[in-house]
């Protein structure tokens, strides 16, 4: 803790991008190194504690902060210390998040959280409406907050205040399980309540999207494993209706993908569908499906990040992210058209990618928990990956509509920060045992 408080006054005086970027690199590998694999249960303190779970989630942001800073190079230097600050206090709600052991705290720092996601929006976002996107996403995230905190300081009547607690509790009624599952549940987002996050994403600069898609939207998954030990018997009746709702909007949003001309808005359908395999897996309550939850949401995390990585590279070439004029990108640029085949297939779960470990446990898990729901996830997954395969072809091929000679060519930064994201979504598979 005094480290990352001591980190927030130096960031104050970085005049440099590299070196901010650097600084985190450094905070990654200091958490690698200083604390060891494990699968247990770690107490920090009184109040603080973590897990394998907690602990990857927050080396995810750590990873996610220091590629933000890659991608915002073309930012003026001349608001670099507001910038340097705000990544810093996403990495101190995100300590605060992932390694509380109060629920009280946890919802405090999960709250919080929303202030800097409306300050990047607001302040670095593209058009007038990212002040419709930021309301959206302001009215989303509160409208549950209030019955949720109400949920919790009834339950402090049984002294229940921490989250690794199993004693699971009988009392709990049809309203109690909504209100603690729903705040959680839009900003994963389930479906329905995802209408947010493509306004959220496409308003937003790339720093805002790759916040949100590769470590906000883990929060929600965060909170959906912790609140299960809370609600265990009473979601052995109700997970039906949820499950049954994720399938059936995961189907929807695949086929919305088709008719996406925007590839901010393609990308963000997209994560919803993801998202919904890891409330699948949550709510099945076994170990395939935790395991696979996990590994999909750390998979998301760098292969949706990417993706947006690539969108926002066309953008500042073409200064449109639109489907019909981002075409015949492999004509010009080659190369980058390989990283879209990368990022695509592994989006797609095309191995050796993370996700298709993920998507494989999740299968088993529905299969397990409910023998004929398997059917109607084998065909979300074909329409995954033909979305995907869409998604690259139409980008890649066709005719150009552009000038060759104003183009940009692209930064060596930019290939780095692709291949940042790459390689540990392909290649963390050599150490699964960390996950399982």
């Amino acid at each position: 803790m005094l480290i990352l408080f001591s980190m927030i006054f130096f960031s104050l005086n970085i005049k440099s991008w590299w070196l901010a970027q650097n600084f985190f690199f450094f905070f990654f590998f200091f958490m690698y190194f200083k604390i060891p694999m494990f699968n247990y249960f770690l107490n920090i303190s009184y109040l603080f504690g973590m897990d394998m779970f907690s602990y990857l989630m927050f080396m995810l942001g750590i990873w996610i902060i220091s590629l933000v800073y890659i991608s915002s190079l073309n930012l003026s230097n001349i608001y670099l210390n507001y910038f340097n600050f705000l990544m810093f206090i996403f990495l101190i709600i995100f300590y605060f998040c992932f390694f509380s052991n109060n629920f009280i705290m946890f919802y405090i720092f999960y709250e919080i959280n929303l202030i800097p996601v409306i300050i990047l929006i607001y302040g670095w976002g593209y058009q007038y409406e990212r002040f419709k996107a930021g309301f959206y996403l302001f009215i989303y995230m509160i409208f549950f907050s209030l019955p949720f905190f109400s949920c919790l300081l009834d339950l402090n009547n049984f002294i229940f205040m921490f989250m690794y607690y199993f004693d699971y509790l009988n009392s709990l009624n049809f309203y109690y399980y909504l209100f603690l599952m729903m705040i959680f549940l839009v900003k994963m987002p389930l479906f329905l309540f995802h209408i947010w996050l493509p306004k959220a994403h496409v308003e937003a600069p790339i720093c805002g999207s790759m916040i949100l898609a590769g470590i906000m939207l883990k929060l929600g998954g965060f909170g959906i494993y912790h609140i299960l030990m809370l609600v265990f018997k009473i979601n052995l009746k109700l997970n039906y209706f949820f499950i049954s709702l994720c399938l059936i909007g995961m189907l929807v949003l695949s086929l919305v993908c088709f008719f996406q001309s925007d590839l901010k808005i393609l990308i963000a359908y997209s994560s919803v569908v993801h998202m919904g395999l890891v409330i699948i897996g949550f709510l099945t309550l076994n170990n395939w499906g935790y395991f696979g939850s996990l590994i999909l949401m750390f998979g998301h995390g760098l292969c949706s990040s990417g993706l947006f990585c690539l969108s926002n590279i066309c953008y500042l070439r073409f200064k449109s992210r639109s489907l019909f004029l981002n075409k015949g990108l492999i004509n010009i640029y080659p190369f980058l058209s390989f990283w879209w085949f990368l990022l695509c297939s592994s989006n797609m779960s095309f191995p050796p990618s993370f996700n298709l470990f993920g998507e494989l446990f999740l299968l088993i898990s529905l299969m397990i928990w409910l023998d004929y729901f398997y059917l109607l996830y084998f065909v979300i997954m074909v329409l995954m990956f033909l979305y995907s395969l869409y998604l690259y072809l139409y980008t890649q091929y066709g005719k150009l509509f552009f000038n060759m000679n104003y183009l940009i060519y692209i930064n060596l930064s930019e290939y780095l920060l692709l291949f940042m994201h790459w390689i540990p979504l392909n290649l963390i598979f050599l150490i699964m045992e960390l996950f399982c």
